[in-house]
């Protein structure tokens, strides 16, 4: 169907005059049937759009400086500095978002979790052959390139989901949406680390990942992270009883 294979060209749109980046967000598994209901019960509730919101910046501040602000979470949870001692493209978004406290967080060990709850627990996506680290290094590439470039060919998908997805509603009415998303980094990485959070912890969104949600109309993504959060979050403390 062409509506179905747009939807799916979208992702890999890209510039020819920027330098290729490696493949940033990876197949993370997710609960279709709870992507479903989410987008439901999205499409019923009219979306609280700030104007301010969306002026305050542009979708290429919005997307580096929630990248960088991922980066710097997902580093300082692994113990590595960043090296990135300069940003031309970005050096106020870059000095701001360094001045911003990153939270440290654990990652529970997820033994004896069932297979049948895997899609709760995005981390097992990564193995020996490709590890958190890897991840990590990657997002530091991206970073790099925006840096220098301005650009990079993952935001040209976060741009094309703004300008050719974000008002249709055929797109945030399947579930199939959720794997179209998640191949742009900073919704990856929105899910992966508010997934990792431990249990009965308030996760920090930073405010340009709420303005990725606003920009993107994925409200529905935004409530999908929430409630397999709180599902995880209950898989996780049944287990612990169990023991």
């Amino acid at each position: 169907m062409k509506s179905i294979a747009l939807v799916s060209a979208f992702i890999f749109v890209g510039c020819a005059q920027v330098t290729p980046t490696n493949k940033v967000a990876m197949e993370l598994p997710f609960a279709p049937e709870l992507v479903e209901e989410m987008q439901k019960e999205a499409a019923r509730t009219p979306a609280n759009l700030e104007v301010s919101d969306v002026e305050g910046k542009s979708p290429r501040r919005v997307y580096f400086t929630a990248l960088y602000h991922q980066y710097l979470s997902l580093s300082n949870h692994l113990g590595i500095e960043s090296d990135l001692n300069s940003c031309p493209q970005f050096h106020h978004d870059k000095i701001e978002t360094d001045s911003v406290l990153v939270p440290r967080f654990s990652i529970f060990k997820k033994s004896g979790v069932g297979s049948a709850s895997k899609e709760f627990f995005p981390e097992l996506v990564f193995t020996k052959k490709f590890s958190l680290k890897d991840h990590q290094e990657e997002m530091r590439q991206e970073i790099a390139v925006l840096c220098e470039e301005g650009v990079s060919d993952n935001y040209y998908k976060f741009d094309n989901l703004i300008t050719h997805y974000a008002s249709k509603k055929s797109f945030h009415s399947r579930p199939d949406s959720m794997k179209s998303v998640l191949k742009i980094p900073v919704f990856a990485n929105y899910y992966l680390l508010k997934m990792l959070q431990p249990p009965h912890v308030l996760t920090f969104i930073h405010p340009e990942e709420h303005k990725v949600i606003t920009m993107t109309q994925t409200h529905w993504f935004e409530r999908y992270v929430s409630e397999a959060h709180r599902m995880r979050s209950n898989l996780i403390k049944n287990h612990m009883v169990q023991r």
